[in-house]
């Protein structure tokens, strides 16, 4: 049985002893302890079984009638290093003992033992074992589920995307993201190259927006010596230097219609012609688009090809703004407040309640990134040891109307449905706050004045992370 299994499976033992007896109620003792067992009577099969099963904790004789019990402890950390190994030792010899100890043995425990002495030792051994399972088990849930790079959160929204990101980045197939400016769309980029087949290749950016045409074109598909007045050498594109890896196109829909043209023929025949150039050269990207705008509104706006759109959205991700997983605020908060403080030698710094509610009801306009450049602005003016409060943070957090209330959050930049949607949310999480302040969290008594069911006000609870009983956040 690996090491790699699931935290909670059961934890396995291999007996080895050539004393029939004791390896019987030996296993009988640990088997009502909930322990898979296995066992052998001689060292070279127990080192075979460790060789096909890889059992967690080896409990054996250091005298073996066919191995030294040493010899065999050393050939299991060989073949098994995250395999514990306990010796029995026929007499309690300190030599013995402490020769086990630093050939690798976990621990040693001596004829004749009670069956409290072994469940006490091998209890000790299988605490050690499932501190490393679940050590490793967190890393690979972090990894897989909670961060990709630096976009961080719990929510269901941003989980969706983490679900798709991890479905799709194994594949080879064209993903266009969407979203507003920092949410973090060159950080999926680069989660979805680093965790393809393509990650030992190149990874390539361009941003669309940030080139006038002729010089986006050049960086794009490269040029020939004196293709344009200045062009005094070759130049290889972008396109076939990431050739084997990634290519990632930011703003796409900022690119004019006849680049626009001449890209989709590339997607299509997977051939550049370099400017100024006659010979086609093949390349082979993963291509990765993403615009800040809605893609099909782009179309509709005459600003994005729609041919090219089928192309290059072969799998949409759309990235949610920062207001519309709010509960993904504190964690990205504390992020990078660990992060700045550590650059900037700020030791131990913490924020207040009433400054991070500033943070959870802020609309974030500039969404991810405006959070995390203000984190570095807060930790620079901060004094190690420090509690950030309310009157700590910059003003434009705390201008909230004099009713107390912070301005239900919506952007007339987003479609209606999108901007109510945000109002809506922003009403029933301040509704449920007060409504439950009134009740001192009773429940029921806040589902009659309200007029809803129960179940209806749990449901809240649930989707906002409130708790009856506390429900001053």
């Amino acid at each position: 049985m690996s090491n790699a299994t699931q935290p909670d499976s059961p934890i396995s033992v291999l007996i080895c002893d050539d004393e029939e007896l004791l390896v019987k109620s030996c296993g009988q003792i640990l088997s009502s302890e909930g322990y898979t067992i296995l066992t052998e009577g001689r060292g070279r099969a127990a080192l075979e079984t460790v060789r096909r099963h890889r059992p967690d904790i080896v409990l054996t004789d250091l005298n073996l009638p066919d191995i030294d019990g040493l010899a065999l402890l050393k050939e299991i950390k060989k073949l098994a290093p995250e395999t514990l190994v306990v010796m029995i030792t026929g007499f309690a010899t300190v030599d013995s003992s402490v020769e086990a100890i630093r050939a690798g043995a976990y621990d040693y425990i001596p004829k004749p033992f009670t069956a409290t002495q072994l469940r006490i030792l091998i209890g000790r051994a299988g605490q050690q074992v499932q501190l490393v399972r679940d050590n490793a088990h967190l890393r690979d849930q972090l990894k897989k589920h909670y961060s990709f790079e630096n976009i961080i959160g719990t929510s269901e929204s941003i989980q969706k995307v983490f679900s798709v990101v991890s479905r799709v980045a194994p594949t080879d197939a064209n993903v266009f993201i969407s979203g507003e400016s920092g949410t973090g769309k060159e950080l999926i980029a680069r989660a979805l190259h680093a965790n393809s087949r393509r990650n030992g290749r190149p990874f390539m950016a361009i941003n669309c927006a940030a080139l006038p045409d002729h010089l986006l074109e050049s960086e794009l598909f490269g040029h020939e010596k004196g293709a344009f007045t200045g062009a005094d050498n070759l130049k290889r594109g972008l396109l076939e230097v990431a050739s084997g890896g990634s290519f990632f196109m930011d703003e796409v829909s900022e690119m004019s219609m006849d680049l626009q043209a001449k890209l989709l023929r590339v997607i299509q025949e997977r051939r550049i012609r370099r400017v100024g150039g006659e010979v086609e050269i093949p390349i082979d990207v993963r291509w990765i688009s993403a615009t800040n705008r809605d893609p099909e509104q782009a179309v509709r706006d005459g600003v994005l090809r729609q041919d090219l759109l089928y192309r290059l959205n072969v799998v949409p991700v759309k990235l949610p703004p920062l207001r519309q997983r709010r509960e993904d605020i504190p964690t990205l908060a504390q992020h990078f407040l660990r992060r700045y403080a550590q650059e900037y030698d700020r030791g131990n710094l913490r924020f207040a309640p009433d400054a991070m509610r500033l943070m959870v009801e802020y609309a974030w306009p500039g969404n991810v990134r405006e959070l995390q450049n203000l984190m570095e602005r807060i930790v620079s003016l901060c004094l190690p040891d420090q509690e950030i409060h309310a009157e700590d943070m910059p003003e434009e957090l705390s201008a909230i109307p004099t009713n107390g209330r912070q301005a239900v959050a919506y952007s007339a930049d987003l479609p209606f449905h999108d901007a109510k949607n945000d109002a809506i949310t922003v009403f029933e999480k301040e509704y449920l706050r007060d409504l439950l302040k009134r009740h001192n969290g009773n429940i029921s008594q806040a589902a009659r004045t309200a007029g809803i069911d129960r179940k209806t006000i749990h449901r809240m609870l649930t989707k906002y992370e409130l708790e009856g009983r506390d429900v001053s956040w």
